[in-house]
C-alpha cells in the first residue's frame, strides 16, 4: 500500500513514517504539511492510502478531505485526531473520511486503520467512537424532532440485519464481522449493502451515524 503523510508537524510526520517502515506492505510515496500541499502532491503522485491531520495552516485536513474525496474518490482519508478535536469528528466523517486514529496510537492500531480503510471498510478507534456517541448524546432534538415518531429498526430490517448492523456500529471490518456472525465477508457485504438500501443511507459512515443515533 502507497501511504502519503499530511500534518504541519514535521516530528509527527516522522514518528509516522518510522513506524510504518517496520511494515513490508507499506511504502510512504510523500508527505504535506497542510492540505494546499498535499493537492499539489497528488496531481503527480496518487496512493492508496492518505494519513491527514485535522488542523493545518493553510488548508485544514477537513478540507483538503472533502477536496481529495470529490477530485479522487479511489484514495481512502484516514483523519489524525486528538482528544480536544472533537468538533471536527462529524464534520469528517461528511467529507467522507475513511477512518479515524489518534495520533498516538501504537503501531498495531495504526496499521489495522489503514487496512480497513484500504479494503474499503470505516474503522474507528474506539474512543473517537465514544467521542461521536457522547456528541451524540449532547445535542437536543429538534421540535419536529420529538413529535416525529422514530422508525423501529426490528420493523425495518430482518434479525441476521440487525446482528450485522450492531456490528457495524461497533466499528469492525467486514472481515471482523464474518467471523464473529460465522459468514463470508462477501456476505456481510451483501448485509451491509441491503441495510443501507432500506435505510435510504449512501455510506457505511452515515450508517453509523444513524445506527448511534437512534
Amino acid at each position: 500500500m502507497e501511504i502519503l503523510i499530511v500534518d504541519d508537524q514535521g516530528i509527527v510526520r516522522d514518528g509516522l513514517k518510522m513506524i510504518l517502515s517496520l511494515y513490508e506492505e507499506i511504502a510512504i510515496v510523500g508527505e504535506a504539511a497542510n492540505g494546499e500541499e498535499l493537492l499539489t502532491l497528488l496531481q503527480s503522485k496518487v496512493p492508496d492510502v492518505i494519513l491527514m491531520d485535522i488542523r493545518m495552516p493553510v488548508m485544514n485536513g477537513i478540507e483538503a478531505t472533502a477536496i481529495v474525496k470529490q477530485l479522487y474518490p479511489g484514495v481512502k482519508v484516514i483523519i489524525l485526531t486528538t482528544f480536544d478535536e472533537d468538533e471536527y469528528i462529524f464534520d469528517g466523517l461528511r467529507s467522507g473520511a475513511d477512518g479515524y486514529i489518534l495520533k498516538d496510537s501504537d503501531s498495531k492500531e495504526i496499521i489495522k486503520c489503514i487496512r480497513a480503510a484500504n479494503e474499503g471498510n470505516l474503522l474507528l478507534h474506539p474512543q473517537v467512537t465514544t467521542r461521536i456517541v457522547n456528541a451524540l448524546y449532547a445535542i437536543p432534538p429538534k421540535p419536529a424532532e420529538q413529535a416525529a415518531a422514530k422508525p423501529d429498526l426490528r420493523q425495518l430490517l430482518t434479525p441476521r440485519e440487525m446482528d450485522v448492523a450492531e456490528q457495524v456500529m461497533q466499528g469492525k471490518s467486514n472481515k471482523a464481522i464474518g467471523q464473529a456472525l460465522f459468514v463470508t465477508e462477501g456476505t456481510v457485504k451483501n448485509y451491509v449493502s441491503h441495510i443501507l438500501d432500506k435505510l435510504q443511507l449512501s455510506s457505511r459512515s452515515e450508517l453509523i451515524l444513524y445506527l448511534q443515533g437512534k
